[in-house]
């Protein structure tokens, strides 16, 4: 389980780390000048989609570590570690069959880390002490195969930053048993003991835990309502609190303050951007408002920097007895703080940091070190550490080494108007060089569709497709966080509909722009982006020059119909009825897998077979339709994948096989070649039958 050594580049990075410290109140960090010899025509794809060289960097409470993950000599994305005291940096720990994707402190001496297997997203949770280096077992990733005595599948509900030896889980207590219930799990010997959640038949729509690890706060399903509840201790009943109909609940509960009776949520009731207030639960009453924007939301968890817990929308101190302030991305994201002496603080990391946007995406117990997170939309990032009893910066090290910010392209915030007079937000990137000329365009639709939007912020799809002569267009179409429940709301029941003409009009505002002409517009997305270009591609063939599907769906019925597996959930019901819709008229109609025979133009289409989000299935229904067609299409199958290629080697196998794609059909064909190919099937490994 431990590798012998860091990678050599890791190890580079944080050796070389120690540089003169800037002075925080004077010096500012200079941006590195390509010259003219570093400057290539064509930058490596490697260089876009390898895995960082380090992420998600992390300070123990006591300061006296940093943890970061970065690719070890094993292949996988491990766990790695510098003493600050020493400068000693070292492996601590990589996972056998998965990347680690995600980890965190407990105490001083544990970190709890996590990795799904193959895609699966039901994580394999492990503890490891640094002093003794003992691996813990905690939870196994949910198999249907596994019979071994031990507990099946831990979905972390919470970290329970206050108690380094607990956490708090969602999972059964063996394998084979159907318990499933609520855990507190702990860390250092893997023992689970349950926790009183209220009524166990209750249809919950979701938890809020306090800081000592009881569920005090809770929403539910009641017929057509979505109640909310309370209750003053970790034991007893629930009393309600507030109730909305199914169509328009009100409240977003985020996470109880210090005293563990205010509880943060956002009010939705006479805001569409929602208003930032407490709600005490002993008195059920709402305190006044803390902050309300009137043109954006407050970031979500989906915020551009959702890999940090704490990092995006509320701002709490460690100890969560104050509130700092907010982040908001109206274009551009931006801070809004309610505490004067962390906007000042703010004020000075920014001075010093002047051509970034700088985040602090951990700090220690006392607040007296943290970790700056300096990116910006050409820079992948490089991490600093803040300490303010000097107070000076100390670089760490760089997300991604191999790019050079001088040779990205800026991303520019823009707007247009629909058809029917709403107004959309989104960001487009041109390829160097192409002032004042008209450039092949890639319409670029985000997934959700509900809730997730695009942001300002460097984006290694958007830099990689800019790199290869392309103009991409980011557009958060109606159905997109950010802009308000109305606008969300908007794009219910609108799949294939008006969220798919937003994306129609952003071609006719591109082409009217003369930013690109009517022959060279391309679509590519993921996951509701890839059922946004099946759409294009069967709906408004006419717009495109070909498509890409990744990950998507092609087929309703799957997501809100008698095929998905997930029917019986009230949780899902609720998601199909309300938001993506479940007449029958409605999905045939909005389906691209029933209009096949549309498609003008070529398609590349790329599926993980594990996908727990968008079922394989999707691709099963649509292949026999391309081949009785006789479409031109190229297809991508990973086997040992999900929602998304995670796998280095797969994820560029994707993005070079993307790169021919559009080599092929977005460019315009000398005179007496042949423009078109014959139907091309790819595949990575022989599809599985029964």
């Amino acid at each position: 389980m431990i590798p012998p050594k860091l990678h050599p580049l890791a190890a580079a990075l944080l050796l070389a780390a120690v540089l003169p410290a800037h002075s925080l109140l004077a010096a500012a960090a200079t941006e590195s000048k390509a010259t003219a010899a570093s400057v290539r025509s064509l930058i490596p794809l490697e260089d876009f989609f390898a895995e960082p060289d380090m992420r998600s960097v992390q300070l123990s409470p006591d300061g006296h570590y940093l943890a970061f993950l970065t690719t070890l000599g094993t292949g996988k994305v491990g766990l790695a570690f510098m003493d600050m005291n020493s400068g000693k940096t070292e492996a601590l720990v990589a996972s056998k069959d998965e990347n680690i994707k995600v980890y965190f402190w407990k105490g001083n001496d544990y970190i709890v880390y996590g990795g799904d297997i193959g895609g699966n997203e039901s994580p394999a949770w492990r503890s490891i002490s640094i002093s003794q280096r003992k691996v813990v077992a905690l939870a196994e990733s949910y198999r249907e195969d596994l019979v071994v005595d031990l507990p099946n599948m831990g979905q972390l509900v919470d970290r329970r930053l206050s108690d380094p030896s607990h956490i708090l889980i969602y999972g059964n207590k063996s394998a084979g048993s159907n318990n499933f219930q609520l855990w507190n799990l702990d860390i250092r010997t893997g023992d689970r003991r349950a926790v009183d959640a209220g009524d166990s038949k209750v249809d919950r729509l979701g938890n809020v835990v306090d800081n000592d690890g009881n569920i005090r706060a809770r929403s539910r399903f009641e017929g057509e309502k979505i109640v909310y509840e309370v209750r003053p201790s970790g034991v007893g009943m629930f009393s309600k609190v507030a109730e909305f109909s199914i169509n328009e609940f009100q409240w977003d509960l985020l996470g109880f303050a210090a005293d563990n009776e205010n509880l943060y949520l956002i009010n939705y009731e006479r805001s569409s951007t929602g208003i930032l207030q407490t709600l005490n639960i002993r008195t059920k009453q709402l305190g006044p408002p803390l902050f309300h924007s009137e043109s954006v939301e407050i970031d979500g968890e989906l915020g551009p920097f959702a890999s940090y817990e704490g990092a995006v929308g509320v701002m709490l101190s460690y100890d969560k007895s104050k509130l700092y302030g907010v982040t908001l991305s109206p274009d551009k994201t931006r801070y809004q703080f309610t505490d004067s002496a962390r906007e000042l603080l703010q004020k000075q990391i920014d001075a010093a940091l002047p051509n970034t946007f700088n985040l602090v995406v951990s700090t220690t117990q006392d607040e007296k070190k943290m970790v700056i997170y300096a990116t910006s939309d050409r820079d992948p990032g490089t991490y600093y550490i803040l300490d303010l009893a000097h107070p000076r910066l100390m670089a760490v090290g760089k997300m991604n080494h191999r790019i050079n910010p001088a040779q990205m392209q800026p991303m520019e915030p823009i707007q247009y108007t629909a058809r029917d007079g709403l107004v959309l937000h989104g960001y487009l990137t041109r390829p160097r060089g192409s002032e004042g000329k008209k450039t092949p365009l890639i319409i670029h639709p985000h997934g959700g569709p509900f809730g997730p939007r695009d942001y300002w912020g460097f984006n290694s799809e958007v830099q990689f497709l800019a790199s290869r002569g392309y103009a991409v267009l980011q557009v958060n179409y109606r159905g997109s966080g950010g802009y308000g429940v109305a606008f969300q709301r908007a794009g219910y029941h609108e799949w294939g509909g008006k969220m798919q003409n937003d994306l129609s009009d952003g071609v006719k505002w591109a082409i009217e722009q003369g930013i690109t002409d009517a022959d060279h517009v391309a679509i590519y997305g993921a996951s509701y982006g890839g059922y946004a270009a099946l759409a294009g591609a069967t709906f408004t063939p006419e717009l495109y020059r070909c498509a890409v599907n990744y990950v998507g769906v092609s087929d309703l019925g799957l997501i809100a119909g008698s095929g998905n597996d997930a029917r019986g959930s009230r949780a899902f019901e609720y998601h199909a009825h309300v938001r993506v819709g479940d007449e029958p008229e409605y999905l045939h109609d909005r389906s691209p897998v029933n209009f096949v025979d549309r498609i003008r133009v070529p398609t590349l289409h790329a599926y993980g077979r594990n996908d727990p989000r968008v079922d394989i299935k999707n691709w099963d229904r649509l292949e026999p339709k391309l081949k009785q067609y006789g479409k031109i299409y190229e297809i991508l199958i990973e086997n040992n994948e999900g929602h998304g290629f995670r796998n280095e080697s797969n994820r560029i196998a994707f993005y070079r096989q993307l790169e021919s794609f559009l080599g092929k059909y977005m460019w315009d064909i000398p005179e007496g070649h042949v423009k078109s190919e014959p139907l091309k099937i790819m595949q990575t490994a022989p599809k599985e039958t029964n």
